[in-house]
């Protein structure tokens, strides 16, 4: 009964959050003084004056922002975006065909992220002051310090065009046809359709653009288990249990790990919330059709149905992350699932 009213709370303070997000990106996207039409119209359109008033009357630009905005919360009310000013169609609709692309390679960068993140803590911190524990340590500050876009630009320049040993751009190779649309996730639609080679070439076009995300995140990710799994080492259980002879690889994985797991999960969780939210140097470097590089072209041409519905994606994502992450810290450790 507590976690369901924690969850019903959670719920309502995420609404909230999403009209905040909704109405601040849309005063931003009014204060920005370049005007869309200008943004979206040719120079011989924009020199005829019945088609910029047309423009401006479809698109709502004629009638006075507070209307504009009442207009645009009626339709979120009703889950309705809005229509995207770029592409002339619904933003929910856009949103809809590049989330799947973004949580594919979100998901693929969080795994790796999380799995050589903890790896890497655990190695560091058993080998405290080793030439290991400063290689790793030499690693983890890489990885949160190298730029983004030029590390895609490293890995595409040596992977793919010196070696040939990884894919191009894209999410699929010019041999290949797009999986029919079962979950949008390209790797479990190709397994669906029984063509393991098309899975593994869009597996392979995972591997450069997930290792740059995962980057940053398997940083932070080793940095904190290392100094939490340190911080649980010293404590006196862990002595004691050392003392009487227990090796510490066992040490480490039935006393030690779960205790310190518990901060590694909100870097994981905010991670994941950053990834989904679409990573647009990223995306676009490697011309992934994700969220990402939706909001670069949304902001490129001042689509602001575009960049809202952009804004509210990220902002649900991170709530519900958040959510889960907070349950998630009461299976991890029962002292907390009782103060839920």
């Amino acid at each position: 009964m507590d976690t369901l009213k924690f969850i019903v709370k959670r719920i309502i303070y995420l609404l909230i959050l999403l009209l905040g997000v909704a109405t601040i990106v849309f005063i931003l996207t009014r204060l920005v003084p370049t005007d869309p039409v200008a943004a979206n119209l040719s120079q011989r359109n924009l020199s005829d004056p019945e088609i910029v008033a047309a423009f401006r009357q479809k698109w709502g630009l004629d009638k006075p922002i507070w209307e504009q905005f009442i207009i645009y919360l009626k339709g979120l009310l009703r889950l309705d975006f809005g229509t995207s000013i770029r592409t002339s169609k619904p933003v929910l609709d856009e949103l809809k065909r590049c989330f799947p692309a973004t949580f594919e390679l979100s998901l693929f960068a969080i795994i790796i992220a999380t799995v050589f993140g903890i790896l890497f803590g655990i190695i560091s911190a058993l080998k405290r002051n080793s030439w290991l524990d400063q290689l790793v340590r030499a690693i983890s500050v890489a990885g949160v310090s190298v730029p983004t876009f030029w590390l895609a630009l490293l890995l595409l320049y040596f992977f793919y065009y010196k070696l040939g040993i990884a894919p191009g751009t894209g999410r699929i190779s010019k041999s290949f046809d797009a999986p029919a649309a079962v979950t949008g996730l390209y790797v479990i639609d190709s397994l669906l359709e029984g063509d393991p080679a098309k899975a593994w070439d869009c597996l392979s076009h995972l591997i450069l653009p997930g290792c740059v995300l995962a980057a940053f995140t398997m940083g932070l990710i080793t940095r904190t288990a290392r100094s939490n799994l340190l911080e649980v080492i010293s404590t006196d259980y862990i002595r004691t249990a050392r003392a009487k002879g227990m090796a510490n690889i066992r040490l480490i994985l039935h006393h030690a790990l779960g205790n310190a797991l518990i901060p590694v999960l909100t870097v994981v969780g905010l991670g994941f919330g950053n990834l989904l939210g679409g990573t647009v140097l990223v995306e676009t470097i490697f011309s992934w059709p994700g969220v990402g590089q939706f909001a670069y072209e949304s902001v490129t041409k001042l689509d602001s149905p575009g960049i809202i519905g952009v804004a509210i994606l990220i902002a649900l994502n991170y709530g519900i992350i958040n959510t889960i992450v907070d349950i998630l810290y009461g299976v991890i450790d029962p002292r907390v699932r009782s103060g839920v």
